[in-house]
């Protein structure tokens, strides 16, 4: 074998080792690259499944609210029918999970002895919230004062 034969042969062992490396580069970029965007998936799962849980947790404080006292009266018969009266009211509640993570009711719409609640749960600073939606009906205005209202039909509402 001539000296030009064994350049030839440097060469194309430079040039095999080289695509070699570039598909050994652009397989581990594909792997980098699919690892960053499982994790922001897990994470996204992360906060939904901790939002939900906090919409939920509101809606139920929501609801017990309505059979709580102010003033020595329930707050079914002091805020029925006044939306702004008890979401103002519903506004001094404790309304953090944790750090972080809170509740805050969007709707109440009354419809005879039944309110609408629309509580949205959120991370702050995130912008992703989810929503849930209740409803809870006062007990009769002849039933005894310890009476209790019930909550029912919720369902959960997607949102950004």
């Amino acid at each position: 074998m001539g000296p030009r034969m064994r350049l030839a042969q440097r060469g194309i062992a430079l040039a095999v080792v080289l695509v070699l490396l570039a598909v050994g580069s652009l397989i581990a970029v594909t792997g980098m690259t699919r690892a960053i965007v499982d994790e922001r998936i897990a994470g996204n799962q992360r906060q939904v499944a901790e939002i939900f849980p906090a919409a939920e947790a509101g809606l139920l404080r929501a609801g017990r609210w309505w059979q709580e006292e102010s003033w020595g009266e329930r707050h079914d018969q002091l805020f029925w029918g006044d939306p702004e009266g008890a979401m103002a009211a519903l506004e001094g509640l404790d309304r953090v999970i944790r750090p972080g993570l809170s509740w805050s009711v969007q709707e109440l719409r009354f419809e005879g002895d039944v309110v609408l609640m629309r509580v949205r749960g959120q991370i702050a600073d995130i912008g992703t919230v989810r929503e849930v939606q209740g409803r809870y009906r006062r007990p009769p205005d002849d039933d005894t004062a310890d009476a209790n209202g019930t909550l029912f039909g919720w369902s959960e509402l997607l949102q950004h």
